[in-house]
């Protein structure tokens, strides 16, 4: 029994080993249309968890190899979201501020930024980080439309949930 289990683990090792060094041998255009593929894939079978997982280290495979592509950045934010649906908060709030860093022409640049901010608002409940990073966005970018959306949340970023109702309340 133990050297089926050997077996089974090996040859998946040596399978996963061979669709990285697969992925290497790809170019940047051969790689995209690859992950495009399955995102097809993934899209159809309900966003299976197996495949998840696997588009996860897809998107991660084509950054480390094609980092300067263009895509490069759209594929890390499908990425940082896949995270965050996947319950994965502050990985992927990691990856959203990555991309705001790390591809500066990135048109999307600003919305991760925000994103990462909300998130850390939202699901994180740590309204000391969401400030923080609504702030710098007000301040790097202050007539952005992300920008207008941060100085709205930093108005009501400490609020109890007794003053947004009595807010809601009075706003009908």
């Amino acid at each position: 029994m133990r050297l089926f289990g050997l077996l089974i683990i090996t040859s998946t090792l040596v399978a996963c080993s061979n669709q990285e060094n697969d992925v290497k041998s790809l170019s940047c255009s051969e790689h995209s249309k690859l992950i495009l593929e399955k995102e097809v894939a993934f899209s159809e079978s309900n966003f299976s968890q197996d495949l998840l997982q696997d588009m996860l280290i897809s998107y991660a495979n084509f950054a480390n190899s094609c980092a300067s592509d263009s895509l490069t950045p759209e594929f890390l934010m499908r990425r940082a979201d896949l995270l965050r649906g996947d319950g994965k908060i502050r990985d992927s709030i990691t990856q959203f501020k990555a991309i705001h860093d790390g591809y500066p022409q990135y048109h999307n640049k600003i919305t991760c930024a925000f994103i990462a901010a909300f998130l850390y608002e939202t699901e994180l409940n740590d309204r000391d980080s969401a400030e923080k990073l609504y702030l710098q966005i007000i301040e790097s970018y202050p007539s952005s439309h992300e920008a207008n959306v941060a100085r709205v949340s930093l108005r009501h970023l400490r609020e109890t949930t007794d003053e947004l109702i009595m807010r809601l309340k009075h706003t009908e």
